[in-house]
């Protein structure tokens, strides 16, 4: 198991032309532990497992060597993980160039994502999924867009303000966080297109914990997550918050009696 997992480690590494030191400094671990590792003289921490399957862009089957479902003849891995992620159109992408890699890096050393992300889930009861972040080199340098399910909703570049690199220097969390900042505002704006069952079965998920009560026996059982979608779409044209999930699944419950009663 030690030198399949680490095989599968090195292997994938060096498809993405990424040297143990780049690699081990995305983990926040050291080169020497990721040698370790590739040499099978060791194994990596469990809570190592997501961070080397975003930094390779593998799944966790790929690593850990379950071949279930392959769909390539070789075990180029690499191959076989982009065709699978060609497969379905990602609910939030964001594409950047080679230039803002080290930004990127750095800014997900830190929490900033899910502050924004907690943020909007605060004041629009808006769930932002999970962001998926990829390097693009047909992009300039200082580029990136946000897609949605294949759709471009933004492109532009990091701001290039001429600052002064020792009285106002410009950190590399700084081109991060304005990306992410641009994320957030784009999800907000265009959070009608974005929704998907997925999401809306987490959101309804999170308030059957807190109110069951509002929840058994009625979702999905009598509404399903595609309703509930649609209705949130239809609030959100209208600029209607979705905030008050509470009060939405009352809604459809109430006009699924109206419809019973007319029947």
């Amino acid at each position: 198991m030690k030198e399949s997992i680490g095989e599968t480690i090195c292997r994938c590494r060096q498809d993405r032309k990424m040297t143990q030191e780049e690699f081990a400094s995305r983990l926040g671990v050291t080169p020497q532990a990721v040698s370790k590792w590739e040499r099978g003289n060791g194994l990596p921490d469990i809570s190592l497992v997501k961070g080397i399957c975003r930094t390779l862009d593998i799944s966790a089957n790929t690593l850990l060597g379950i071949t279930d479902g392959k769909v390539v003849e070789n075990n180029n891995m690499l191959m076989e993980q982009e065709i699978r992620s060609n497969l379905f159109a990602e609910p939030l992408l964001l594409e950047f160039g080679k230039g803002l890699i080290p930004c990127v890096i750095e800014g997900l050393k830190t929490d900033y994502v899910n502050q924004k992300r907690k943020d909007l889930a605060k004041t629009a009861g808006m769930l932002m999924p999970v962001l998926r972040l990829k390097d693009n080199p047909e992009l300039k340098e200082s580029a990136y867009r946000i897609l949605s399910y294949d759709k471009l909703l933004w492109e532009s570049s990091v701001s290039a303000e001429d600052t002064d690199p020792v009285t106002n220097p410009v950190q590399p969390t700084d081109r991060f966080q304005e990306m992410i900042d641009r994320v957030a505002a784009v999800c907000e704006e265009h959070y009608g297109e974005i929704l998907n069952q997925h999401i809306v079965k987490i959101m309804v998920d999170n308030i059957r914990e807190f109110f069951p009560g509002a929840v058994e026996g009625l979702v999905p059982e009598k509404i399903s997550y595609l309703k509930i979608e649609r209705k949130m779409q239809e609030m959100l044209r209208q600029g209607r918050s979705i905030r008050d999930i509470l009060h939405i699944l009352e809604e459809l419950e109430e006009g699924m009696e109206i419809t019973d009663n007319r029947l």
